[in-house]
């Protein structure tokens, strides 16, 4: 059959993002916040990860498959689509003109349509809940689901094919501002996380697996033989949380001799200097970093583990001194969070002067624990408008427009402010 992975999104959205939920860039309408928000959606293209595996398992059952984004075909058999928290309005549009224009039938497959099915159930022939790849690998021939598919996890990683990227555009994948090197994109280490943060994402569909560190390694070269990648980050939500699997990896990729730039996503309290020696000789370049908050009583009650401020600046300094860049995440509106403990964070954030940072609102997706605590306190029920950037539930001590003041103010003082531009230009010019 003719089957068509089709993508929906707009300038600066990043669907792979938020769990798969999507995200996008949305702060403030001063001038300095639109300068940023047009460097970073010139500076990021992302691959959505499923796609990739699901265009892999198709293929291997014989199907002619296709990637298109914003545009309809009119020859496929049938369309699959991963809808988004972020775009889900336009999503629908495009499915009832794919319903008009075609006679394809049309597959829902993600993390959103898997804890909100209602929204699309009129929509699409069939809709797969839970990770799509048991249930995608039973189309055969010319057998199409139908209806509300429950789709098994994948409990041993390794089972499944490489992803295939040759039917995407690969050539604009980029990460340019963090791994400059092209063609770059994503690799997959593990599945979910074993921490048990509240608002989280990645703890919508559930169960943490971990891949052989071997044969990771193994899709790695395989990715510079076929497609010729010079850099990729890991898509892990936590990678590093086994050290010592991390280590075996890093240490085949040196042994092989392979020469790549990787940055991935992690926790402070998972590193220290030596073991980043280790990673940066294998092509570790650049960080993710979930700080949060600098506040102790803030973070625990949102199930966030804290890691001691002293140990953070340590890496980060280390960092510094290695020419590993580092992008720390920041939360604005955590239930008990008040104007000063967020001023207190912005502050602290400028002290660790990492590379780049994001301050995002908190938001309660829906399908995670956060999400069932505060439902009762929700301010709307348009769902784009949980894309991190906007308040959607009622703060017990911040208004809409405290927050939403705060996250400007947060973002372009961070980045417009003499300390940091004088790092930027230093490094541009060292490295």
């Amino acid at each position: 059959m003719k089957i068509t992975l089709l993508n929906i999104q707009e300038s600066g959205d990043n669907k792979e993002y938020n769990g798969g939920f999507g995200t996008t860039w949305q702060i403030g309408n001063s001038i300095l916040s639109r300068v940023l928000g047009k460097i970073r959606s010139k500076e990021e293209y992302f691959p959505l990860v499923s796609f990739g595996y699901l265009a892999a398992i198709l293929k291997q059952n014989k199907h002619e498959v296709k990637f298109l984004e914003n545009k309809i075909p009119t020859d496929s058999d049938i369309i699959i689509i991963q809808p988004s928290l972020i775009r889900h309005k336009k999503e629908i549009r495009f499915l009832k003109k794919i319903r008009e224009a075609t006679s394809s039938k049309i597959g829902l497959v993600g993390p959103f349509v898997s804890v909100k099915p209602e929204l699309f159930r009129k929509y699409s022939d069939f809709m797969i809940i839970g990770e799509p790849e048991q249930a995608i690998s039973k189309i055969k021939n010319r057998k199409i689901p139908r209806g509300i598919i429950k789709s098994r996890s994948t409990k041993n990683l390794d089972e499944l094919p490489y992803p295939d990227w040759s039917i995407f555009p690969l050539k604009r994948f980029s990460y340019g501002l963090i791994l400059p090197k092209k063609p770059f994109t994503f690799i997959l280490s593990s599945r979910g996380c074993g921490y048990d943060c509240s608002y989280c994402p990645y703890k919508v569909l559930k169960g943490y697996r971990l891949r052989d560190p071997m044969k990771v390694v193994d899709e790695i070269e395989h990715m510079q033989e076929k497609y010729g990648i010079k850099s990729f980050m890991f898509r892990d939500p936590m990678f590093s949380l086994l050290p010592q699997k991390t280590r075996i990896m890093a240490e085949e990729i040196i042994k092989r001799g392979i020469k790549i730039k990787w940055g991935c996503e992690t926790r402070l309290d998972k590193l220290d200097e030596e073991f980043l020696d280790l990673l940066y000789n294998s092509g570790l370049r650049a960080i993710k970093v979930g700080v949060e908050s600098a506040n102790e009583d803030v973070l625990m009650n949102a199930g966030r583990k804290y890691i001691e401020k002293e140990h953070q600046e340590k890496v980060i300094r280390y960092c510094d001194k290695k020419g590993i860049k580092v992008i720390a995440f920041y939360i604005l509106g955590l239930p008990e969070d008040t104007k000063e403990t967020i001023k207190v964070t912005m502050k602290y954030a400028k002290k660790l002067n990492t590379d780049f940072v994001n301050f995002t609102l908190c938001t309660p997706i829906p399908g995670t624990r956060f999400f069932e605590e505060i439902k009762d306190d929700l301010i709307t029920n348009n769902w784009e408008e949980f894309d991190n950037f906007h308040m959607v539930f009622k703060h017990k001590n911040l208004t809409k427009r405290e927050l939403l003041k705060l996250q400007e103010k947060a973002i372009t003082s961070y980045y417009f402010r003499p300390k940091y531009i004088l790092k930027h230009l230093w490094r541009s010019i060292t490295r």
